[in-house]
């Protein structure tokens, strides 16, 4: 029961820093954000490249993270931040050429993201 609270906290905290992200890129830059799922794709970059960070500090020798720690970041800011869902609603209603655009660059940022962040903590890679 607690590791299940722990993973409701973290979820909290990531889709509270989502809407975060949504509502400051309407709020500070509403023509930026309703040209192109921007909001969206910045909060997928944020937490591809922290559970890069997670991932590479997991595998770091002298580091120690309880199991508890990792799910409440891991898998529930990590989890909760980042959405697979809205981006692939928002895709299908794009154009096609601004969906490529969506698909490729949040394909590519993502994994580029998230491999940066293992490496710049000294993770190791393939």
């Amino acid at each position: 029961m607690k590791q299940l609270a722990l993973v409701c906290l973290g979820g909290a905290l990531g889709a509270s820093m989502r809407y975060g992200i949504a509502v400051g890129m309407e709020r500070f830059a509403p023509k930026f954000a309703s040209a192109f799922p921007w909001a969206t794709m910045i909060a997928n970059f944020i937490g591809c490249f922290a559970i890069g960070i997670g991932i590479g500090l997991l595998g770091r020798e002298g580091v120690k993270w309880g199991a508890e720690l990792q799910l409440m970041l891991l898998v529930g800011v990590c989890g909760s931040l980042t959405t697979f869902s809205t981006f692939a609603s928002q895709t299908i209603e794009l154009s096609p050429g601004k969906a490529l655009l969506n698909i490729g660059a949040s394909l590519a940022g993502g994994l580029f993201l998230a491999w940066l962040g293992l490496v710049i903590v000294g993770g190791k890679t393939a």
